[in-house]
């Protein structure tokens, strides 16, 4: 007996357990198949509400059911099992449904913002007691004037009666990624919400701009394609970003409903162009491997060719998008390997490269995986390729610095080096005056400009006794006697004048902006009583003249050689009269002994 009544109360037990978990189950499968029974309250102290916690979604494949029918298959609407606000890439149509509420004594007044700028087509149903309330169009279809508010994300205001109930049903197509960041907001908050955006998108409008004019002037200034590559990668870039959040519709082409819609490959394409000839040109790929330049010359054509079909209309969005994908990652891996070797040959603007490509790729794998539905749409998943791009884009910066102090240390070098080359070609390389092609080159301008009142006198001068010197203390004491002799008729000379060694003991002297002839004579003296004086060479004391004929132009000719042939005339009637003297060779007055 006692045992009959034990099984019966554990049977018992067992049932009530039974009924309770049956009971259980089946409120969670009412809940999962009607998630209208909890709908979002509306209250005006709320300034936000994020709707994608309460969507439901249907899929549908041939986008082929109008409105009524999907209202009615109100049931066959699930919890997404996507990450947050993203249903990443589908074909066919994507209907959302969120039901609402507004307590009496709200407002009813809120704006619905769909913060994607990318989506195509946006149908917003505000169905109430099972009937189209209201049917909102929206989507980078429309001209910017025919958008619900001029605003850079999908909005449209909505007024709700409180009181009562509703439901948002959105009907979503698009070819790009279905990211779907869905909100309802007060007029103020939106408002507030969208000006640090607006901020945020204009101050890295501004450093695109300043990256791009700093590199038009470089290329402008030094000639170099490398800038101007540079300057179309940033263009391209630009107009991507500023496709991809709204800006370039509400601020730049708010009349083309072509651009709204294809910017985004175009600027794609257009920043694959410049950075893959960029990375070309700045790792110098073509002296490394031949084939690899080659390489991405032929990527930088295929997208130049892709951006010109889609241009003229030859090629839809999707086949431009599916390029500009395919493409996508080529500069990096063409330039991780190439700047890696060039880092290794101690090219310190490699490391730069690699640590933008770096940084590039981090925000690029982040845009990658929203854009495959792989991971939700946040603030940080949205913006993590455009700050990876910006800092890869600093970073290139710096590696345009580090070639421009490439380009100005060459160019520095090639300077040194025609200036050798002219001292070398203009300068006697013993004594370091100027040789007679020195002479010539330095007084063209000089003797042109000579007059009356300004003339310009030419001294030829030759050693008296410089062979005996020469033969006595052999060839080097010779040489550097030949040194202090121009040294010593510089000394006596203005920094304006001239003095030029023809070879062997014969030197010549410029001195220009002459009163007279008489102070033509005075320095031909002057420089003759100089070597009354002895040298000291190698220990020894010497003593050595001059015999100094010139001529004055423009009193005797204006050419050099005309003047250094009365010139030669004249010394060497000094030399027939006695040496040790200074003697003019007029133009038609014959000798003068000074």
């Amino acid at each position: 007996m006692f045992h009959r009544q034990e099984s019966r109360c554990w049977v018992t037990r067992t049932g009530r357990r039974g009924l309770l978990l049956a009971l259980f189950l089946f409120a969670n499968a009412v809940a999962q198949a009607d998630p209208s029974t909890e709908p979002l309250l509306l209250r005006d102290s709320v300034r936000s509400v994020e709707l994608w916690p309460a969507v439901t979604l249907l899929y549908e494949a041939d986008a082929s059911r109008d409105v009524d029918a999907i209202i009615a298959a109100v049931d066959s609407f699930k919890p997404p099992a996507t990450p947050y606000a993203n249903l990443g890439l589908r074909e066919g149509a994507a209907w959302l449904r969120v039901p609402l509420e507004v307590p009496p004594g709200e407002s009813g007044r809120w704006l619905f913002d769909l913060d994607y700028p990318s989506i195509d087509r946006i149908d917003l149903f505000v169905i109430e007691a099972g009937r189209v309330a209201r049917h909102i169009e929206m989507g980078d279809h429309l001209a910017f004037d025919q958008r619900p508010l001029p605003t850079r994300s999908h909005a449209a205001p909505l007024r709700f009666e409180p009181g009562h109930r509703y439901a948002l049903l959105l009907r979503v197509q698009t070819t790009s990624t279905m990211v779907l960041p869905m909100s309802l907001k007060r007029a103020d908050a939106f408002y507030a919400d969208e000006a640090p955006m607006q901020s945020l998108q204009g101050l890295l409008a501004g450093v695109w701009l300043c990256l791009c004019l700093y590199s038009v002037t470089q290329w402008l200034n030094l000639r170099d394609a490398m800038f101007a590559f540079y300057a179309t990668a940033i263009v391209g870039t630009g107009l991507f970003f500023a496709s991809y959040f709204g800006v370039g519709a509400q601020h730049l082409w708010r009349g083309s409903t072509w651009m709204t819609q294809n910017m985004a490959p175009l600027g794609v394409l257009i920043g694959l162009i410049g950075g893959l000839l960029f990375i070309d040109r700045a790792l110098d790929v073509r002296s490394l491997n031949r084939y690899a330049s080659l390489t991405a010359r032929a990527l930088a054509g295929a997208a130049g060719a892709t951006a010109l079909a889609l241009m003229l209309d030859l090629i839809s969005y999707g086949a431009a998008q599916s390029v500009a994908t395919a493409l996508g990652l080529s500069p990096m891996l063409l330039a991780v390997p190439v700047a890696y070797i060039r880092w290794r040959q101690g090219d310190r603007a490699s490391i730069y490269m690699l640590c933008g490509w770096l940084i590039y790729a981090l925000g690029a794998a982040h845009q990658a995986l929203l854009l495959r539905g792989v991971i939700g749409s946040t603030f940080w998943t949205q913006h993590a390729f455009q700050f990876g791009s910006v800092a890869e884009m600093l970073l290139w910066m710096m590696v345009l610095g580090a070639r421009v102090d490439e380009i100005r240390t060459k160019a520095e070098q090639d300077r040194r080096e025609r200036d050798l080359l002219h001292s070398l070609a203009h300068t006697d390389a013993l004594t370091g005056l100027l040789n007679r092609r020195g002479l010539q080159s330095a007084l063209e301008g000089v003797l042109k400009h000579a007059h009356p009142t300004a003339l310009t006198s030419i001294y030829l001068l030759d050693l008296d006794g410089f062979k005996p010197v020469n033969d006595r203390f052999g060839h080097d004491a010779g040489d550097e006697l030949l040194r202090q002799v121009g040294g010593r008729l510089k000394a006596q000379l203005r920094g304006t004048d001239l003095v030029a060694r023809l070879g062997g003991d014969e030197f010549v002297v410029a001195a220009s902006s002459l009163s007279g002839e008489n102070e033509a004579g005075l320095v031909g003296g002057k420089m003759l009583r100089a070597f009354q004086h002895p040298f000291e060479v190698t220990g020894q004391q010497c003593t050595v003249g001059l015999t100094i004929g010139y001529a004055i132009a423009p009193l005797d000719g204006r050419d050099l050689q005309s003047l250094l042939k009365r010139a030669d005339a004249a010394m060497y009637a000094g030399k027939q009269a006695g040496k040790n003297r200074v003697q003019r060779g007029g133009a038609s007055a014959g000798l003068v002994t000074c």
